[in-house]
Order: structure tokens, then C-alpha cells, then sequence
């Protein structure tokens, strides 16, 4: 869409159905007032919808209106000739007795789309929209027009909060008394008994539903976000009593808790080969590199052992204790993997293949 449309009319979004060269004319008013129930601009202030003066402007798609249930009445909004066939907007001037047209238009339904998807998309990135918002959304969806008390019914305080959001956002309409250009549905609810009707109109109709849908597929998407993880989750659970398995089969005597503790630390490499079936050869290579280097870093190594003598001839006996407290550690923990193993064979380096 291009960027230098007209998108507001005074402090009001410009109607989709809106041609451009009537939105430019409209918005070039000295004087624009629109109808708060969501009818049509006037050059004059007031309400002119109700008392309009000689050479009032006005700038609407709803033209010599029928009113409903009044036989014989004169139509609302008469104008001095027909609409031209295609005409979806036009501008007329008040003559005192009917509305002279001026100018008509229409617009190609694509740009209309387009209008309504921007307006939507904005809507989307500017607030949060909350789970009583898109409740109120799909009630009003699915009527032509409610009572704003059956409306409220069920959580009056939080249908509340979002039909104010709406209505400051000129996405609902409200009416609560008659109006020259109110929906019919309104007016016979009104006429009913409602002190207070809320509806859609089709420009609201349209950005609500591509609300609504966008809504759902974002919840679809946090779903299957949700089930990826989870199919991870089982995935690695799986790898890991797997890995769990082969640590058992490599030391039997090895308790339970230790080798699921073992799997959890093997988890990331096996992984990253993808092997299952070698699991048992990858528990063996590890439990036999990680015990030979830190054997090798301790004291076994001749030059960690004269680096050590060095340091107790410096008096660096802290460090010195450390490390036969480490030596210590090591074999207690060759100890208890002989242990584990019971009458297996000792891992070698063989096994590495």
C-alpha cells in the first residue's frame, strides 16, 4: 500500500471501502466531525447527522436508508439522484430537503484487503492483547449486534476493562440511543428494551477476525514449540537410559544413582556421534582417558612427582597435601571402579577400536 495515502481523518481511522480522492477530499475540511456510532464524516459541528445545515458536507457509503418497521416513512439520508451502480462512497452537499451529491467512488476489493490487514498488523504490534480481549472479539464475531449487558455477562469486570480497550480503539461501536445511522440490528435492539447495544462494523469485523487468526497461529506455533521440547525431553531421556544401560553392562556392581549420573555427564558426546549401539565402548574409552589423565596430573607423572618435591622444598606444603589428597581421591575411585566391574575384564585401550 502506498505510504502517502490518507490512513487518518482527523482523530479517526479512514474507512478501507474509503476511496483515496474522497479521503483526500475529506481530510482537506476546514471542519471534520464523524458520527460517534460510526456513520459518516461532516463538515460541520455539532451533530449534524441529526440537524444538518444548508451546505453541510457529508461523506458516507450509507445512503437513502429504509427504516425498518416504519411504513411509509421518508428514507434516511435521501439523496437528490441514484448512485452511480458501482459506487461505494460519495460526498454530498445539504440542500435544505435532500443531500445533493457531489462526488462518488469506489475502491478495488484487494486495496480494501490491504487497508484492513495494515490496520490489523498494527493493532497486533502496538498492545498486548489479553484472554477477555479476544473473548469480547469472538462474542461480537459471532452477532450482528449485542446488548452490552448480555455482553458483559460472566466476568463483568474483565469484559469491562477490554470492551473500553475496543471501544477506545474505535474497533467496537456503541450506541445507547437512536441514531439516523445506526445498523438496523441495533435499532431493533434498542427499540427492544437494551439501554446499551455494541457491535462490529465491517471494517472492525474484518481487522478482528485477522486478530483473532493471529492469535490462533501463534498459539499453534507456542504449541508446537511445546511438543518439539517434549519430543526432545523423551528423545534424551531415551538416549540417556540408553547410556544408563551400557554403564550397568560395563561396571554390573555400579549403583544406580551413580550410573544415571555417569549417562547424564555421556549424554552430550554420544549425541553428537549419533551411535547407540557403541555406547558401551564410548563408558569404557571415558572412565579409562579421564582416570589415566587425572592419575597422570596428580603424581604418577615423573615430573609432576619433581615438581611437587620442588614445591615441599619450597614450603609449598598447602599445594603438596592437596595434591596427595587427589592421589588419594584417584585411587579410591580405581578402587571402587574394580569394584563396579566384579569379574569383568579391565578396560584397555584396545577397546577404543
Amino acid at each position: 500500500m502506498s505510504s502517502d495515502r490518507v490512513m487518518k481523518l482527523g482523530a479517526w481511522d479512514r474507512p478501507a471501502e474509503m476511496p483515496d480522492t474522497l479521503a483526500a477530499e475529506v481530510a482537506g475540511w476546514p471542519v471534520l466531525v464523524k458520527n460517534p456510532c460510526g456513520g459518516g464524516f461532516y463538515s460541520q459541528d455539532g451533530r449534524p447527522w441529526l440537524e444538518p445545515q444548508d451546505g453541510c458536507l457529508r461523506a458516507s457509503d450509507r445512503w437513502n436508508l429504509e427504516n425498518d418497521g416504519e411504513e411509509g416513512a421518508a428514507p434516511r439520508f435521501p439523496t437528490n439522484r441514484r448512485l452511480p451502480a458501482r459506487a461505494t462512497w460519495a460526498v454530498a452537499r445539504w440542500t435544505g430537503a435532500v443531500w445533493e451529491l457531489l462526488s462518488t467512488g469506489s475502491v478495488e476489493p484487494r486495496e480494501v484487503r490491504e487497508h484492513r490487514k495494515e490496520r490489523a498488523e498494527r493493532l497486533v504490534a502496538s498492545r498486548r492483547w489479553t484472554r477477555s480481549d479476544l473473548e469480547v472479539i469472538q462474542a461480537l464475531l459471532g452477532a450482528d449486534a449485542l446488548p452490552r449487558a448480555a455482553l458483559l455477562a460472566g466476568d463483568a469486570a474483565g469484559r469491562e476493562r477490554s470492551l473500553r480497550s475496543l471501544l477506545t480503539l474505535r474497533l467496537a461501536l456503541e450506541a445507547g440511543a437512536e441514531d439516523p445511522e445506526l445498523p438496523d440490528a441495533v435499532r431493533r435492539l434498542l427499540r427492544g428494551g437494551a439501554e446499551a447495544v455494541v457491535w462490529l462494523d465491517e471494517d472492525g469485523r474484518a481487522v478482528a477476525s485477522d486478530v483473532l487468526a493471529w492469535h490462533a497461529k501463534r498459539h499453534a506455533r507456542v504449541e508446537n514449540r511445546k511438543d518439539r521440547r517434549a519430543d526432545e525431553r523423551e528423545r534424551g531421556d531415551d538416549l540417556k537410559l540408553s547410556i544408563a544401560t551400557a554403564v550397568g553392562n560395563v561396571f554390573p556392581l555400579m549403583p544406580a544413582e551413580v550410573a544415571l549420573s555417569a549417562a547424564a555427564r555421556l549424554v552430550p558426546s554420544v549425541a553428537k556421534l549419533g551411535r547407540r549401539p557403541g555406547t558401551q565402548n564410548i563408558v569404557d574409552a571415558v572412565v579409562e582417558i579421564r582416570l589415566e589423565r587425572w592419575r597422570q596430573a596428580i603424581a604418577s607423572d615423573p615430573e609432576v612427582e619433581a615438581r611437587l618435591v620442588a614445591m615441599q622444598a619450597r614450603g609449598a606444603n598447602g599445594r603438596v597435601r592437596k595434591r596427595f589428597r587427589d592421589q588419594r581421591a584417584a585411587e579410591k575411585v580405581e578402587a571402587e571402579i574394580r569394584d563396579w566391574r566384579g569379574e569383568l575384564e579391565p578396560v584397555s585401550s584396545h577397546r577404543l577400536g
